[in-house]
């Protein structure tokens, strides 16, 4: 199987992945009771990452590259929105958003003091997201 195939299969697994767990209540893996107020930002990131599949299966080297750089972007939105306040804390506002957000959603790390401790299904996000982009990165460099 090529580089290029499992970065497709990666991919789209992320695309039903964050769907799912953006609009279907699957409580305690995600809790919606608060809402969701990042909505539109889901269906643009729905649409912009059919779009870079769809570059992928076709191996078009513009949409790779420029597909690989916004999972990149978003991987490293990830670690500083998730782990850095996990490992050196975060402001008092930052932790009740993340409690009102996430505080009733299941947890397996370990907590650090008080600091926001990531949930599971952004643990699987991070981890599909960080396949994505090491499979892209491969699939791209075979690709030139």
């Amino acid at each position: 199987m090529s580089w290029v195939v499992v970065s497709v299969i990666l991919q789209a697994l992320l695309l039903i992945y964050l769907q799912l767990h953006e609009w279907v209540p699957l409580f305690p893996w995600n809790d919606l009771s608060p809402g969701n107020p990042q909505r539109p930002l889901d269906v643009v990131l729905g649409v912009v990452q059919a779009a870079v599949i769809a570059g992928f299966a076709l191996r078009w080297l513009p949409l790779m590259a420029v597909g690989l750089v916004l999972y990149a972007g978003w991987l490293a939105l990830q670690i500083v929105d998730w782990w850095k306040p996990y490992l050196f804390g975060t402001s008092e506002r930052r932790r009740r958003a993340y409690q009102k957000y996430f505080g009733r959603t299941y947890r397996f790390l370990p907590a650090i003091a008080d600091h926001p401790v990531p949930d599971a299904a952004h643990v699987i996000l991070q981890i599909l997201l960080a396949g994505v982009c090491a499979s892209g990165a491969v699939a791209l460099a075979q690709r030139v």
